[in-house]
């Protein structure tokens, strides 16, 4: 566990104390609309994305500094580039077509030749510059209007030489908040199991799969992660001790706490969404039962009683309800428990087989897998179980969640004895595979908003 800390205090550290945004260029004002996320058919914006510029001292021909600088200038400019691409907002002019040279001009607008990114077909443009400090880099990048000829957006920010991504991270949410007038969500994070390394153990990625690390490290069968609302703790269930028991592991400091350790089955924890509960599934003496516990004082209150197994807790975010899966009426079905009033609503009818559900962040829908001839595939129904729309088709779709802006849905999905991730829109259109690794990859989550 010593190594796993170690990796933690990195992750978290760096990222949350060097990557931050240190300064705000003065940008010219601008009020315009770019994208209208809300429209039915969004034209994509035409953008050119030049080639990052080093700001320092040139390095001396094949040396190492200047390996490194090549590779930080590819990376920024590639992560960035990604990032708009998976927006599906923008059409990226192919860096062949561009007539200005990134060497020869500045990184302002007075030392930008607007004419040349028109006549190319560029609207707007982004241009950068970094320098490299021991192992501190400083990026600096701007937003511009090729038509208006104004700067839209400006930033500064420093970070680490050994994660130039998180800086391109950083850039790209806030050009998206500009454009669109949304939180970006190109600094979030994914949690998933794998066992590349011949265990079942939990990492943890970018949000497109790349910097992946170990979070476990245990050598045993690690499931289910979690995050906390703020995004600084994971819950996950681990078979360290033999049995079930449910684990909760601070981000930052690496510490491990013991949430739930009894005798039995303790699965299925799930933070609500003020952070200070646990929705989970305890032994009991019927059968498996929905509990919830308060983490300041470890109270226990049991919420349902019957001879059923009741699993897979998930929060509206609100806190009010809790949606979960049941045999009660036979197959597993998808129910709902208003915490106040302890009714229980059924919500699926159809499908042999419904597990995973999971709020939207608006709470207005919950996606969940179900199985009707032996394989599971993503479907999404309003929060009142009316309306389900199968979102996959094709594979076995396990294990769904939101993005925390609400537009995509990540998941598992299985073809040919490989399980990998994989994300769609929220209304199963333009799915991806996500490469995180070599091993089987399942049970993903997306985080919150990450500070």
């Amino acid at each position: 566990m010593k190594y796993a800390k170690t990796t933690l205090r990195l992750l978290a550290v760096v990222p949350f104390l060097l990557a931050l945004c240190v300064a705000l260029i003065p940008a010219g004002a601008s009020a315009k609309v770019y994208i209208d996320l809300a429209a039915p058919a969004n034209r994509r914006l035409p953008i050119a994305v030049q080639e990052f510029t080093y700001l320092g001292s040139a390095p001396q021909p094949g040396s190492s500094h200047a390996r490194e600088i090549a590779e930080i200038k590819a990376a920024l400019r590639e992560t960035l580039l990604s990032d708009l691409n998976f927006s599906e907002l923008f059409n990226i002019i192919p860096r062949e077509a561009y007539v200005e040279d990134p060497a020869l001009s500045g990184l302002t607008y007075n030392e930008t030749n607007f004419s040349s990114w028109r006549v190319i077909g560029a609207d707007t443009l982004v241009k950068g510059g970094f320098k490299v400090e021991g192992e501190t880099l400083i990026l600096e990048a701007r937003f511009f209007d090729c038509v208006t000829e104004k700067q839209v957006l400006g930033k500064r920010y420093v970070g680490s030489t050994k994660n130039p991504r998180r800086l391109a991270h950083y850039f790209a949410d806030k050009l998206y908040e500009e454009l669109t007038g949304q939180q970006g969500i190109f600094t979030t994070k994914l949690l998933f199991v794998s066992d590349r390394d011949g265990n079942k153990e939990v990492f943890m990625s970018d949000y497109d799969g790349q910097n992946t690390s170990r979070v476990t490290s245990n050598k045993s069968i690690n499931l289910s992660p979690q995050w906390s609302p703020e995004g600084s703790r994971v819950l996950y269930i681990s078979y360290k001790r033999g049995t079930p028991s449910l684990y909760m592991l601070d981000l930052r400091s690496g510490r491990e706490t013991p949430v739930s350790v009894r005798e039995g089955i303790n699965i299925a924890g799930r933070f609500s969404p003020d952070g200070r509960r646990i929705a989970l599934t305890l032994s009991g003496r019927k059968s498996p039962e929905l509990h919830i516990l308060e983490l300041g004082t470890f109270k226990d209150t049991q919420l349902t009683d019957n001879y059923a197994i009741d699993v897979s807790p998930t929060w509206s975010p609100e806190g009010k309800k809790l949606a979960f899966v049941s045999d009660i009426s036979g197959n597993p079905h998808i129910f709902m428990l208003d915490l106040a009033s302890r009714n229980i609503k059924r919500l699926t009818y159809n499908g042999v087989y419904n597990s995973s559900p999971a709020f939207s962040p608006d709470g207005r829908h919950i996606a969940y897998s179900r199985a009707d001839n032996g394989r599971f595939h993503i479907w999404v129904m309003n929060s009142d179980g009316k309306d389900p729309v199968q979102l996959t088709f094709e594979g076995d779709n396990r294990s769904p969640s939101w993005s925390p802006d609400g537009r995509y849905i990540i998941y598992s999905s299985t073809s040919r004895e490989k399980s990998m991730l994989r994300i769609m829109r929220s209304d199963g259109s333009g799915a991806r595979t996500i490469k995180t690794g070599a091993g089987n990859e399942k049970s993903p989550v997306w985080s919150p908003y990450l500070q």
